[in-house]
Parts: structure tokens; sequence; C-alpha cells
């Protein structure tokens, strides 16, 4: 009997492909056990009722806004980098005069005497709310790659189901929560509250779905939050089908790329769909839904820099100040910490951010019609997310970049 069980796991291990970026512990404590913090931080909300505002600021404050000085040790700190990227990081400064030009032009407006001219503010923080979403969508992507090509995962429609149920799964329900929540809603100019469902017929819910008086009286935004969650559901049954199709086969399965899709659709199904998000700040979503990121990507970009800056033999002269910074952990998260407090700090002590005492109430100091200094102020402060969106969208390409590969230990 033994012989014969150990046959069999030696059978299964042979179709199982476990190739981790960094090791085994390393990724499953950071690149996917990392998801547990989303639902630690919902639990905080939904569980223990604390002040979500402060739970942000504090996020904010020692992960979230750090993270932003990861990508700037990597590039303006790396002399190297900075040379070979000259254009690129100077151009994307601009990034920080993007929210005060929509208020110039909402001013444009306004001078003109159209009755909406706060539309091109409106406009640009709803656009800064979609783009950090998706910038927390491409990173979970990005590994969902490495994981494909660290496992030589590579075929057309493995890439093509799990694209679908990655992209899928983390897009599909966040539109459903951005039709149910009373914030996101109010700012699509929707009303505030989201319409309740028609009385369920007589008999079970099942029935309901052939009752065509009942289905006329559904909403459009009940049908949304339905077809969302089946589309996902869909999705899910295929990814499942197709690892059991491999097996079947012979084929290897890719054991840490299904523990990462595992890890990161199902927070994101739990937290948008949840009833209690509702009651949460639209502050607190952005925390339940990033946290894994900047976990995920704090050790990433740690990874990288003990790869470029501190691997034996090199000479760390021709990299400026990035060895330097990253020579420890303490000195690392203390310089990353440095900076987000004097960014964050400058925010709520003027008023712009929450979770501190204002020392200048700028919210009250008129600008122009109805807007005040405070959305000139977050307009500049939202640069520093902006630009950090934009440049790592060229800076984290393995396939372009052989230096990067190497960094990265995807190739000797």
């Amino acid at each position: 009997m033994v012989p014969r069980l150990l046959s069999y796991a030696h059978a299964l291990e042979a179709r199982v492909s476990v190739n981790w970026i960094i090791n085994r512990r390393a990724d499953l404590l950071w690149f996917i056990g990392g998801a547990l913090a989303g639902y630690v931080l919902f639990f905080m909300h939904a569980g223990l009722g604390w002040d979500m505002i402060t739970i942000w600021f504090l996020w904010v404050v020692f992960l979230d806004s750090p993270h932003f000085f990861g990508t700037i040790s990597r590039t303006y700190l790396d002399k190297q980098e900075l040379r070979q990227r000259k254009k690129l990081l100077t151009w994307s400064l601009l990034w920080f005069a993007a929210g005060p030009f929509m208020i110039l032009l909402s001013w444009g407006l306004y001078r003109l005497g159209i009755e909406n001219y706060q539309l091109p503010w409106k406009a640009f923080l709803v656009f800064f709310g979609l783009w950090a979403y998706w910038h927390v969508v491409r990173q979970h992507y990005g590994f969902m790659r490495l994981y494909q090509r660290k496992n030589n995962d590579l075929s057309l429609i493995d890439y093509r189901i799990d694209s679908a149920l990655l992209y899928g799964g983390l897009l599909l329900p966040f539109v459903a929560f951005v039709v149910r929540h009373p914030e996101a809603r109010r700012g699509l100019g929707l009303p505030e509250a989201f319409p309740a469902y028609p009385p369920l017929p007589h008999g079970s819910r099942l029935e309901a779905l052939f009752d065509l008086s009942y289905l006329r009286a559904l909403a459009w935004e009940h049908w949304v939050v339905a077809m969302t969650a089946a589309a996902v559901g869909t999705l899910a049954i295929v990814f499942v089908a197709r690892q059991l199709v491999r097996l079947r086969r012979g084929e290897p399965i890719n054991l840490p790329k299904i523990l990462f899709m595992l890890a990161v659709v199902p927070l994101h199904v739990y937290v948008c769909y949840a009833p209690a998000v509702l009651t949460a700040p639209l502050l607190a979503f952005g925390a339940f839904v990033t946290i894994f990121h900047d976990i995920q990507y704090h050790a990433i970009v740690w990874f990288h820099h003990r790869n470029r800056y501190h691997r034996p033999g090199v000479d760390q002269r021709q990299f400026g100040l990035a060895p330097k910074i990253s020579r420890n952990l303490l000195t690392y998260f203390g310089c990353a910490i440095f900076f987000a407090a004097i960014f964050r700090l400058l925010g709520c002590t003027f008023d712009v951010h929450p979770g501190c005492a204002p020392f200048v109430i700028t919210s009250e100091v008129p600008l122009f019609g109805e807007l005040h200094t405070d959305a000139l102020l977050k307009g500049f402060l939202i640069g520093f997310p902006l630009h950090h969106y934009f440049v790592d969208q060229f800076i984290w390409k393995p396939s372009r970049s052989k230096e990067l590969r190497k960094d990265l230990k995807l190739e000797a």
C-alpha cells in the first residue's frame, strides 16, 4: 500500500511545475500570502468597526506611499537608469501639472459662464481613481506572467484563459462595486442609493429567474451585478477545467500560478461584492484592494535591488545613491517612510488628505466658483501616484530588457 501511495505521489509531483520568482518561502509570504492583508483590513472595517480614515492614513504613510519611493529608488536614484531613461524620467514629471491644468480648464469654463465648469476637474478625479485600480490590475498581471515564464507555461490557450480570469476576475467585480457604492455612484452622477431589489415572487429564488414580471422589475444596476458575477464564475470554471485537462493529458500544471490566482481573484471578488464594502469610505476600498499590491511591490523591488546593487563583484559606484539607500532593510524603509511622511503630512496639514489635524484650512479659501484652494493642492499631490503609475509601465518589462531579466533572475 505504501509503495503504491509513494508511486502516486511521485507521479503527481512529475505533473506539477514548481518554480518560484524568489523562493518558495518568500513567494508564499509576499507575492501570494500578501493577499491576507486585504482581508485583515476589510475585517477591521466589517468585523471590528474601526475608524477606516485613521487606518487609511497609517496605511498610506507606512506602506502605500513608500512604494512610490521604490520606483524612485530604481530610477532617479540609480545613476545608470537615470542616464538610460533620461527622456522618460524628465517628461514624466509633467504629471504633476495635470491636476492644476484641469483646474485651469475649469477656471476657463467658469469665466465663460458655463454652468458645468467643474467637469474637467471631476473627470480628472474619475480618471485618477480608474487608473489607480488599473495599475493594481496590471501589476497582478505582471506577476502572473512572471510565474508563467518561470515555469515555462507558455501555451497560447493557457495564456488566454489565465489572462481572461485575471482581467475578468479583477475588473468585472470592480464594475459591480462602482454601480453599488454610494460615493462611486455620486462621482459618476448617479443617485447615491443603489436601487432596492424588487420583492421575490412566491416560491424559491431559483423560480424568480423564470418569472418575467420579476425580471422586468429589476433595475439596470441589478443586471450589471448579476452579469458580472456570472461572468467571473464562468471564467473560474474554465480555468479549473483547463487545469484538469492538462492533468489528464499528463501535462504539468503551474502550481505557483494557480496559488497566485487563488490569492488575487477571490480577494477582489469578496471585497467588491460584499455588502459591508458599501458602508466603507471610498478611501478604505482603495486600501482593501491595494495593500496586496503594495506588499508585492516592496518585495519585488527589494529582490531587484539585492540582485542589481549588492550581488558579489558589482561596482556600486556606477549606480549612484541606489546601493546606499538599499544597503539594508532598515535604511531602505526608513527612507521610504520619510518620503511618504513628508508627502502625506503635507497633504493633511494643508487640508487635502484626511488623517491629521490641518494647519491651514484650505478647503475654506475660495479659488473660484465652488472650488477652493484645496482642489489645486490636491491636483498637484495626485501627481505623485500618477507619475508612479506612468513610469512603472516602462520600467518593469522583462521581455524588453535583458538587464531586468538578469536583475530578477529570469535568466543567468
